[in-house]
């Protein structure tokens, strides 16, 4: 009998036809209820598959196709771990055991074989759904996390390189302050003994009747106040080399070299100097920097070949791969190759200051300043055979970015 018949029958009773249209209210709104949620499954805005207990894809919405550069006919009945990389298959087999076993919510971060081949960084949700009658279906919800994963490590790293860079920044600042505090120390000792040597030179003057014996008191007083003086102006000359603040830039060495030359004519006067140069490079750097390393070498060959009737010096120019050398190379009195660590060290000095004046800060000046562009100084020479004084500057310069630290 059908409903049809059953409604127009007399002998239904009204209590049965009830029962029936509420029935078929029952199963219409499960119906539309199935239409909506597979409605919701394959318009959802999330990539999204149903897998079964042995591991084979169901079903997939829009997104998943899409995500997974395929078609739904294709992916129906395929095994789930042929959209993971070798690598990650271990761990979606123990997320599938861990939902169909557990009966709970699971998530994991795998890597998923995307469209074209790429391999893609998602996050899975795993939900097991249990029908009534039907084997448990697994839902898989994928959130394609790739941009996500690439901007989170160029953050990471980002933020170690400014890590390293303010280790290296404490380091040099950390140097920066024990080279000022020696600096300071060691201005004041020579300062003390400048002035004691004046003090004492001007007791005696006072002391003495003789006319010559006061004249020498005289002339001592004022060669430590002199000295005195050439200390403060070294001091401040330091100062201002280590607060320069460096502007890189293409620099002709030969316009360079013309100037400093200008600059050291007095010390050439009534002397016989003889200077030459190979064919200087233009190197990237900053014209200041280059001006003052420049200087002291052509000053510190200058002072050294005071002993000579004919002084030379030649400026020598090699180049490696990565560095111009440039050399200063004089006939002077040079030094003893045992004591080329202490040519710039900070108020070092290997000769008489009786014999030649200076303060032993210029050529540790140089040093910091070639050293904190990524370059070198150092000294080669042979008592009584002269010596050179080298620059390694690097083709490829960089400044430390802190003004006055080196």
């Amino acid at each position: 009998m059908t409903h049809e018949s059953a409604r127009t029958s007399p002998e239904v009773s009204p209590t049965v036809e009830a029962r029936l249209q509420a029935v078929e209210a029952q199963v219409h709104a499960l119906q539309m209820g199935l239409r909506q949620a597979r409605a919701l499954f394959h318009d959802a805005p999330q990539a999204a598959l149903l897998v079964n207990a042995q591991g084979r894809i169901v079903e997939t919405n829009a997104q998943a196709t899409a995500l997974l550069g395929s078609t739904a006919a294709l992916l129906q009945g395929r095994p789930l771990l042929n959209l993971f990389p070798p690598t990650a298959h271990s761990a979606c087999t123990a997320l599938l055991e861990r939902v169909f076993h557990h009966r709970s919510p699971e998530g994991a971060e795998l890597q998923l074989v995307g469209a074209g081949g790429q391999v893609l960084e998602v996050l899975v949700a795993a939900t097991l759904h249990p029908s009534e009658g039907q084997e448990p279906l697994c839902q898989l919800m994928l959130t394609d996390v790739t941009a996500f994963k690439a901007a989170h490590q160029v953050l990471l790293d980002a933020t170690q390189a400014q890590e390293r860079d303010i280790q290296l920044l404490t380091v040099k600042l950390r140097q920066l302050g024990e080279e000022f505090r020696n600096v300071m120390l060691l201005s004041e000792g020579e300062l003390s003994t400048t002035l004691t040597r004046a003090q004492n030179f001007l007791t005696l003057y006072e002391r003495q009747t003789d006319l010559d014996e006061r004249r020498r008191s005289l002339r001592h007083a004022a060669t430590a106040v002199q000295q005195t003086q050439g200390l403060l102006d070294s001091l401040k000359q330091y100062m201002q080399a280590r607060t320069i603040r460096a502007r890189p830039q293409h620099v002709n060495l030969t316009r360079v070299l013309r100037e400093v030359l200008k600059d050291t004519a007095d010390l050439r006067l009534d002397r016989d100097v003889q200077v030459s140069h190979m064919p200087l490079p233009s190197v990237v750097g900053d014209s200041r920097v280059l001006h003052i390393i420049l200087h002291e070498y052509v000053a510190n060959a200058l002072k050294f070949t005071r002993v000579r009737s004919q002084a030379r010096l030649h400026v020598l120019v090699k180049e490696t791969d990565t560095e111009h050398w440039i050399g200063v190379e004089d006939n002077g009195v040079g030094f003893n190759m045992r004591q080329k660590e202490q040519v710039v060290d900070l108020f070092s000095r290997l000769h008489p200051s009786e014999l030649y004046e200076g303060t032993g800060l210029g050529l540790a000046v140089v040093r910091s300043l070639c050293e904190r562009f990524g370059g070198r100084a150092w000294a080669e020479g042979k008592v009584n055979q002269g010596a050179t004084f080298w620059l390694a500057w690097p083709k490829t310069p960089h400044s430390d970015g802190i003004t006055g630290v080196s």
